[in-house]
């Protein structure tokens, strides 16, 4: 280490020349950018775990488990296809997670070190953009929760049609923008809270899916609505389907140093992620098998949407109860994986002119021109169209990632030059890794053409798959290939 920086335990902290140095450029340290010090980190691996557990426990991974079994899959193919998906995305979330408790950095200041000063424009956009979508997809979905609460007691609320549903939407939607504005301690809180109410209400889906089966499992998991098409061929649904579960969760692990900076030790957030997230997984996505599955049985319709499967109830208690699992389910799915990171890069981008609170607003007040209301799709579309996009633009960008994180910079990086925007090791061509956006770019159009063109369409198929390896191996050889060229620069000297 040098004076500028020191290490304590697992963590690197600038010292007070390394603030002198900050100060003696054009930098961007602000609040919103500062590394988080070894007094401010509160969250251990139980947080970590608790974390994705309200990420993870959540309608969107209902639907995808109940979205595969109707476009052809079997419950356990099903089941198979999404743990292994989410088991391997733990890959990017601990790498990159490493970088946030190493320094106490947010992901925007990981896009500076890999892409530049001004070129860090590019990821950050992506990943805001992204989120400001599903954000704006999930609270619509919330809203539809808190509309059915409100009609319980409001009946007249039935016949306003849109007016209604946009109201209630309104009215989550501000609840999200609220625990996003306080900061990642209200994330905490609220993941702590709900955490064990989500699960207990999970395994009250699994009661009532067998109650549907008189109270037999087996029966339950025979039921022929979630055996599959027998017409289907599984391996061209597989590894589609696989590429999307790993991009269904790729922006949370992309920007997982928004979180991980407010770790003590690597251990907590490498054992935290690695306990809590593939678990989780095959528990809410078996939540999802048993719902469909109970759906078929109870009203012979395999319903994959919950808020559609709670509206088929007569009983106002039930509607309550289970609009209220969709809305806590949402509520810490939404802040945390979709709110919180446009608002970081938005505080980020504008450091010196918006604050983290009106960042948030801003935030929110974009996925508005996403128009949830028209945003969501059928079960085939989410999981093969939808998601397919998301791993075009996720996939390259974290290939890219894990090769400049530890093969070009070896996890090692100068804090005072990150903070600077007038030259450094993370200045590159007038601020921009222009080798490394090209990569992106060029990989992101030739996968998003592969929807398009019949013989390129098993790269968009396999989307995030082939995006982080093919845009990581490259850039890998370009390495090599300008180290080998500097070698034999110096030697000719």
């Amino acid at each position: 280490m040098s004076g500028y920086q020191r290490q304590n335990g697992d963590i690197v902290e600038l010292t007070a020349a390394g603030m002198e140095a900050v100060k003696s450029h054009k930098n961007n340290y602000a609040d919103s950018t500062k590394p988080l010090a070894m007094g401010e980190r509160k969250w251990s691996a139980w947080d970590m775990g608790n974390l994705w557990i309200g990420m993870l426990v959540s309608i969107a991974v209902y639907q995808v488990a109940s979205g595969l079994i109707v476009s052809g899959m079997s419950w356990a193919e099903a089941l198979f296809t999404i743990v292994l998906g989410h088991f391997l995305v733990m890959v990017f979330a601990v790498v990159l997670g490493h970088f946030g408790t190493k320094y106490g950095l947010t992901y925007p200041m990981l896009c500076k070190m890999v892409f530049g000063s001004k070129g860090t424009v590019v990821p950050s956009l992506v990943r805001g953009i992204l989120g400001c979508f599903w954000f704006g997809v999930q609270a619509w979905i919330g809203g539809q929760a808190v509309n059915a609460i409100l009609a319980v007691f409001l009946p007249f609320r039935n016949g306003l049609g849109f007016k209604g549903l946009f109201i209630s939407f309104l009215i989550f939607w501000l609840m999200n923008v609220y625990i996003a504005g306080s900061g990642s301690g209200a994330v905490q809180k609220l993941e702590k809270f709900a955490a064990p109410v989500l699960i207990l209400l999970s395994f009250i889906v699994i009661v009532w899916g067998m109650y549907t089966a008189d109270w037999s499992i087996a029966g339950l998991l025979s039921e022929p609505s979630i055996q599959g098409n027998p017409d289907a061929d599984f391996w061209k649904l597989f590894f589609p389907a696989l590429s999307s579960m790993i991009a269904f969760d790729g922006g949370i692990a992309l920007s997982m140093a928004d979180f991980t900076r407010n770790c003590r030790t690597q251990k907590a957030q490498m054992v935290g992620q690695l306990a809590g997230a593939p678990v989780m997984t095959a528990f809410i996505a078996f939540v999802g098998i048993c719902g469909t599955a109970g759906a078929s049985l109870a009203f012979h319709e395999a319903i994959w949407e919950p808020a559609v499967l709670v509206s088929k109830f007569d009983n106002p208690a039930i509607v309550i109860i289970f609009s209220l699992f969709i809305i806590m389910a949402v509520l810490t799915t939404n802040v945390a994986a979709n709110l919180v990171p446009p608002t970081n890069v938005l505080a980020t981008l504008f450091a010196k002119k918006i604050s983290y609170k009106k960042a948030a607003l801003v935030a929110a007040v974009l996925a508005l021109f996403a128009q949830p209301w028209n945003a969501l799709a059928s079960a085939y579309d989410l999981i093969y169209n939808v998601c397919g996009l998301l791993g075009a633009l996720l996939g390259p960008i974290s290939g890219l990632y894990l090769v400049s994180y530890l093969f070009e910079h070896k996890t090692h990086v100068d804090l005072v030059d990150l903070y600077r925007e007038d030259g450094g090791r993370y200045y590159y061509k007038g601020g921009w890794n222009t080798a490394i956006i090209a990569i992106f770019l060029a990989a992101t159009a030739v996968i998003i053409a592969g929807k398009y063109i019949s013989p390129l369409h098993f790269l968009f198929d396999n989307a995030y798959v082939i995006g982080s390896v093919g845009a990581g191996l490259i850039y890998y050889v370009y390495l090599k290939t300008v180290n080998v060229n500097k070698k034999n620069e110096v030697n000719e000297e």
